[in-house]
């Protein structure tokens, strides 16, 4: 899912939390700041270390931080965040643009080329932060988040709403916080067998026996949380399904007790929203799971 950051000047993140940020999105960090007029941009970190050296000379500038998981697109610097509208403005990108995206590029990369590019040519810098260019572009991208920031430090978050903000600093989502423990019961599962291979890439763990995660109160959920899915899902209008093992993302909290959600994986070409999905079929993302094996 990414996950995109605003950081104001003189607001310090720790270097766990910027880690806790790498360790879930792994893809490729980069980050942007504007500098004597000046707009400079570092991307195409493959290695914490490596980014956290070069971010660390100016933590304390206003940055655009970006962590990047593939969902279109190859994992290479090229489709790392941030990117370039043009020399003096750029923007990163947290979620999935529907009617964007290859095996090669990323969905951002065309959506910049069809969409952005083509407005700061005819109207120019500041269109991206006129009011409304900014509600067309949010109701273009549904759930997706953006942030521009321009070579004098002008900056705009959009559907800043959709994310949230803490100690002074925005976030696209909630793959910045810890990790809470969260005690597994375990039981027979007979239809699905789950591998946690796939959930978390930098510390892959297989479980050798059936297991189920233990339901999910909706009241824990919030928007904007990465989830996987634990039973299959099913639009009955549609017929549209997501398969055990795949990943959304929470965009509405119902007062039923049910939750809207939006695919972004790897095997999805384009989102799709599922309205009233009951929060037992999902677990959270960001569990630390403890099983005996």
């Amino acid at each position: 899912m990414c996950i995109a950051i605003y950081k104001p000047k003189d607001k310090l993140i720790n270097k766990a939390t910027l880690k806790r940020c790498y360790d879930s999105n792994p893809d490729g960090a980069g980050f942007m700041y504007a500098q004597s007029k000046k707009l400079n941009i570092q991307k195409g970190f493959f290695d914490f270390d490596k980014f956290y050296e070069a971010y660390k000379k100016h933590e304390a500038k206003k940055c655009i931080i970006h962590f990047r998981i593939k969902t279109h697109g190859k994992i290479d610097e090229t489709n790392c965040h941030p990117f370039h509208i043009n020399d003096a403005l750029g923007f990163v990108h947290n979620g999935t643009i529907s009617g964007f995206g290859n095996n090669i590029h990323s969905d951002t990369i065309q959506f910049n080329e069809a969409i952005l590019q083509k407005l700061v040519g005819k109207w120019g810098n500041l269109s991206l932060f006129e009011d409304p260019i900014v509600n067309l572009i949010e109701g273009r991208i549904g759930y997706s988040k953006l942030i521009m920031l321009d070579r004098h430090g002008n900056h705009k978050i959009f559907n800043e709403d959709k994310g949230q903000w803490d100690g002074g600093v925005w976030y696209s989502n909630t793959s910045y916080k810890p990790k809470p423990k969260y005690e597994q019961s375990q039981f027979a599962w007979d239809k699905y067998k789950w591998n946690t291979g796939s959930s978390y890439r930098s510390n892959p763990a297989k479980l050798t026996h059936s297991v189920s995660p233990e339901p999910i109160a909706q009241a824990v959920l919030a928007i904007g949380d990465e989830c996987q899915v634990v039973e299959p899902i099913v639009d009955h209008m549609t017929q549209a399904t997501i398969d055990v093992g795949e990943y959304v993302e929470i965009v509405a909290c119902n007062k039923n007790g049910t939750v809207d959600i939006v695919t972004d994986t790897d095997s999805t070409e384009t989102p799709f929203i599922f309205y009233n999905v009951s929060a037992n079929k999902l677990m959270k993302e960001d569990y630390d799971f403890d099983f005996d094996y």
